[in-house]
């Protein structure tokens, strides 16, 4: 799963949209996380947020995507921020943790946000998506 964070030479532009198959955004979505992430490109912008957590009980921290006033991480399933991130994730990081994370279920985004904020001493910032109604 980290091989998304590969820095392919065919990405030419600043911006990397990172978006999983089942992700649903409107052309209006799209435009304002860009348009935010143009305002702020050394960290990551995008829609889907969790918060990281000390679970006492267990003993190992923990994270939650429960809607609270409070995030730390904004997940790569659709998400802005630079492509710069890339080679930090493929050439900075320690294989082991490349290894780790490819080992488990979807954490390669929390091994990002983790990268992003330890460069930047910054947080991600989450926008808004527009409710879906079904009929």
């Amino acid at each position: 799963l980290s091989d998304r964070f590969f820095p392919f030479g065919a990405i030419q532009t600043d911006a990397v949209l990172s978006l999983d198959e089942d992700t649903t955004l409107s052309t209006s979505e799209v435009d304002f996380a860009f348009s935010v992430w143009l305002s702020f490109p050394e960290r990551i912008v995008g829609f889907p947020a969790q918060s990281h957590f000390w679970d006492a009980e267990r003993g190992r921290w923990g994270y939650t995507s429960k809607w609270t006033n409070e995030l730390s991480m904004v997940l790569t399933a659709a998400a802005f921020y630079h492509r710069y991130y890339h080679s930090l994730f493929s050439e900075y990081l320690p294989a082991g943790l490349r290894q780790l994370v490819d080992g488990l279920a979807a954490c390669e985004d929390i091994l990002m946000n983790v990268l992003v904020a330890a460069v930047t001493k910054l947080p991600p910032i989450k926008v808004t998506q527009s409710k879906q109604h079904s009929e």
